[in-house]
């Protein structure tokens, strides 16, 4: 009996870890998937055969990404693989930020600047991926250095919309703090690496612009040590 309650409360504790990638609708859920698991790269160990159904319309020029997250903090990078069964997500939409607190985390317009260069360096443009498939891969690194991961497949769609300021808001004491080297200056904002991660738009944008993230709800400020 003492064994099971273990057990129980191992697998509780695991799963209250994690984290859920809620939109754009994930790959599969890869917290009570019996073959899955977010410790293994790229995708938790789900396949894209299971979203086919799923598939999110998405910006060409940076859509919302919303997630349910577990840690009291977490380093946390998104990034972009365009095509089908995607092996390389080459694209950095955003690349590396603390985030912090539990509860609803959300970025209005995901890597605006970073999407249009990543599109540009592969030849292509908002107009020419139009209908095309890709897919986001979230990381999540906490304290214990391991990698968590999560993935949403997506269709790049010119009309799909931004998530709403009423749906995109942050939980309170959820934000996001940009990563610097110890001893580095705080006085200038974008000269940190997440500077160019997203440009905010409306209501759910404007505490992150500071930092460029797009981030809703919550105060945002520099961490120096890391």
């Amino acid at each position: 009996m003492l064994t099971s309650t273990l057990i129980l409360l191992f697998l509780a504790l695991s799963a209250s870890a994690h984290f859920k990638v809620e939109y754009p609708t994930w790959r599969g859920d890869s917290l009570t998937t019996d073959t899955a698991s977010q410790w293994i790269f790229p995708c938790a160990n789900i396949s894209e055969a299971t979203s086919l159904s799923n598939r999110t319309a998405w910006s060409p020029e940076g859509g919302s990404l919303k997630m349910e997250v577990h840690h009291p903090w977490a380093l946390t990078y998104v990034n972009l693989g365009i095509g089908t069964n995607v092996s390389a997500f080459n694209i950095s939409l955003v690349s590396g930020f603390n985030q912090t607190g539990n509860g609803t985390f959300c970025l209005s317009e995901t890597g605006k600047e970073n999407l249009k260069e990543g599109l540009r360096k592969a030849g292509k443009d908002a107009k020419s991926v139009e209908g095309m498939p890709a897919s986001l891969q979230v990381i999540q690194i906490a304290a214990t250095g391991a990698s968590l991961y999560n993935c949403a497949d997506i269709t790049f769609n010119a009309t799909a919309a931004l998530l709403s300021s009423s749906d995109c808001q942050n939980s309170t004491n959820v934000g996001g703090v940009a990563i610097q080297n110890a001893g580095t200056s705080t006085t200038n904002p974008q000269s940190s690496p997440a500077a160019n991660a997203s440009t905010p738009t409306g209501a759910a944008g404007k505490m992150g612009a500071s930092l460029g993230l797009g981030i809703a709800g919550g105060a945002l400020a520099m961490l120096v040590g890391l």
